[in-house]
């Protein structure tokens, strides 16, 4: 019975801690984690119950894309694509990033984009439109959160008919 009323009682004091739930007029002040481990109370207070053994919860890291690397290939889509072919669009990134992550074709978005001969269509003067930098910044933070893995099997690319593009995974 002592038990269950010590729990009770450490039940409402931490409620009352944690959230003001009790009437604060005839309430002592919150008292702080390092003062409350040394009181009776806190001593008899199962751990799980513990304010100071409640995780924090972690926060998922947010993969942070490089707005440089945003806007380059945003000019690069203006180059390459016609703005109606959004899947055209993802895939042109997608072969991007498959080549930073492939290796042979350079070690950044930068390095790939910029390369002698490689995209005809990437200039620094292009002015990119909104859907241009949205999936620019769609596919590039896949590309991260999947820790630079390739995303397909697409290596190249060239201009086909009816304003599309033919992706393919050999020169």
């Amino acid at each position: 019975m002592k038990k269950i009323y010590i729990l009770l009682l450490a039940a409402v004091m931490l409620c009352t801690i944690l959230t003001g739930c009790a009437d604060t007029k005839d309430t002592p002040p919150p008292i702080s984690s390092a003062t409350a481990a040394n009181t009776p109370e806190a001593s008899a207070m199962p751990a799980e119950l513990s304010p100071a053994s409640t995780p924090e919860p972690t926060p998922e890291p947010v993969p942070l894309v490089p707005e440089y690397e945003i806007e380059l290939v945003a000019k690069t889509l203006r180059g390459e694509c016609y703005d109606e072919q959004h899947d055209d669009k993802r895939e042109v990134v997608r072969v991007i990033c498959n080549r930073v992550s492939d290796g042979r074709f350079g070690d950044s978005i930068e390095a790939v984009i910029t390369a002698p001969r490689q995209f005809q269509g990437y200039r620094p003067g292009n002015v990119p439109t909104a859907n241009d930098y949205e999936i620019a910044r769609e596919v590039l933070t896949e590309w991260y959160e999947g820790g630079c893995q390739p995303l397909g099997k697409y290596l190249f690319f060239s201009a086909g008919g009816n304003h599309r593009n033919i992706f393919r995974e050999n020169y």
